[in-house]
């Protein structure tokens, strides 16, 4: 896959050595997709406590990582989709997320996911990617949508 400048993007399994990187591309992305929250809610850490169970896919091109899909392929559900800033809009996302329903396949319900609600441009993408909401958001300020992927089991 194509990254743009020249570079081309590998998807593959995570490694312990990969966990610091996607431990920083998480805490932005985070930061980010809950800009409403203090920037001091979140930390490092938090990316371990919420891939612990999962298997993680990192994005990389050159050596570095420049984002990651977790998921639970026996619950057929996406954790968390992160993508580094200034690799936005390189179809990265879309990649990983290609590749972690190849994970899931085999399934017979369809892939989920949840998104912040708040977080238009993630909704937008995952929209754009074929995700569906199901059901309305609650109008609480950390509210999430629930997209669910219909797929051939």
């Amino acid at each position: 896959m194509q990254a743009g400048e020249g570079g081309r993007i590998a998807i593959r399994s995570a490694c312990d050595a990969d966990s610091e990187r996607c431990a920083e591309i998480f805490l932005h992305g985070r930061r980010q997709a809950f800009s409403w929250q203090p920037a001091e809610r979140f930390g490092l850490d938090d990316y371990y406590d919420c891939v612990r169970e999962d298997a993680v896919l990192v994005a990389e091109t050159g050596g570095l990582v420049v984002g990651f899909v977790s998921l639970d392929p026996r619950a057929g559900v996406i954790h968390n989709l992160f993508i580094a800033p200034e690799w936005h809009k390189r179809g990265i996302g879309s990649a990983l997320l290609r590749e972690a329903l190849g994970l899931l396949q085999g399934g017979h319900r369809p892939a989920e996911l949840a998104c912040a609600a708040r977080n238009a441009a993630a909704r937008a993408f995952y929209e754009r990617n074929g995700w569906t909401p199901v059901g309305e958001p609650s109008n609480q300020p950390d509210a999430l949508v629930l997209y669910r992927l219909s797929r051939a089991g």
